[in-house]
């Protein structure tokens, strides 16, 4: 179940504090490590969305932490059952929570830059983003998709960016996509379905 919160913005810095202040104390340093309020902002939320979702979802009423794979995948030791995946952008927070892994990817609509398209996609995504009346959307949508599926399988960004999408890749893997261009961000989840 996806968790999302899109008016981050309208936070205070004096709220924000607040909400920090209420995090376990090692959340409240990794909040703490970003230099702007922007960035303890969208920790802090993606915390607190994943509160809401293991209440939710899985009837989980404490304060979790957090332990890491190899790459860096977060996960919640005393709950093997449990799988999530939190992202932020300045325009929006979101928490997907699942009983199958999942990934999850939120970017605020950004520019289609030809050195960069043709760098992170594939000759036939960089066709269609080139070819769309809506490249910048394009681009964003296929971004936030490769990321969901990376975060799903636990990697991190990798070198070969353009096949992160082949049917190969994507082999039992289910993908969502939600385009929110009123708030400027686009949302994609990459679910293991088998």
């Amino acid at each position: 179940m996806l968790f999302i919160n899109d008016h981050i913005a309208e936070l205070s810095e004096e709220q924000t504090e607040r909400l920090v202040t209420s995090l376990p104390g090692w959340r409240k340093e990794q909040a703490m490590r970003y230099r702007y309020i922007q960035g303890r902002k969208e920790c802090a939320v993606g915390y607190i969305e994943l509160l809401r979702g293991l209440r939710q979802c899985f009837g989980i009423n404490e304060m979790p932490t957090f332990a890491y794979n190899e790459h860096g995948k977060p996960y919640l030791p005393g709950h093997p059952e449990v799988c999530f995946s939190i992202s932020h952008c300045k325009e929006a927070v979101g928490c997907f929570v699942s009983n199958r892994p999942c990934g999850l990817d939120v970017e605020y609509i950004r520019t289609a830059k030809e050195d960069l398209v043709r760098h992170t996609m594939s000759p036939q995504e960089s066709e269609e983003i080139f070819t769309s009346p809506f490249p910048d959307i394009v681009f964003t949508r296929l971004w936030t998709q490769k990321e969901a599926v990376l975060k799903l399988k636990g990697t991190g960004i990798i070198d070969d960016l353009h096949s992160v999408l082949s049917p190969d890749n994507l082999h039992g893997i289910e993908l969502q996509t939600i385009e929110n261009i009123c708030r400027n961000y686009i949302i994609s989840i990459a679910i293991q379905v088998n």
